[in-house]
């Protein structure tokens, strides 16, 4: 009997209880993921170097408004990287802010979503995250 296939998750945020929010909510949902933690964007782009061409993340969410380097700058230097650009990256913030939204997508993010304060509703959000990544859309075979 095959296993289902298990996707990586980079969660990027310097929020050590969103973080933890996040992750519950991905283990909740229906598709079996293994995630990884970054604190802030320069343990997020060491952890994103780190891992083999041929075990790259899946998805990464990603915050801005972190210390040392924010999401934007992670997002920009991600896109620079021939081994990292194709990595679906989506926002994942508090900030509703119309000016921050535009950035991140003219930075090359595939999506941009505010953190909902309800938990209920933020595992919804999640959950909508992962449907849409790993169910409904279509990405080249590796």
């Amino acid at each position: 009997m095959d296993s289902a296939p298990s996707y990586k998750v980079l969660v990027v945020d310097d929020d050590p209880a969103d973080t933890a929010l996040v992750c519950k909510a991905i283990h909740s949902g229906r598709f079996p993921c293994v995630i990884d933690r970054a604190s802030d964007g320069i343990e997020a782009m060491e952890k994103l170097r780190a891992s083999p061409f041929h075990d790259h993340h899946h998805l990464v969410l990603l915050d801005i408004n972190m210390p040392r380097k924010n999401g934007i700058q992670v997002l920009e230097e991600m896109r620079a990287d021939p081994r990292l650009r194709h990595l679906p990256v989506v926002m994942l913030s508090t900030s509703a802010a119309d000016r921050d939204v535009a950035k991140a997508y003219q930075s090359g993010a595939h999506g941009y979503v505010t953190k909902p304060m309800d938990v209920d509703d933020l595992f919804s959000a999640i959950h909508g995250i992962q449907e849409y990544w790993f169910n409904t859309v279509r990405r080249p075979v590796d």
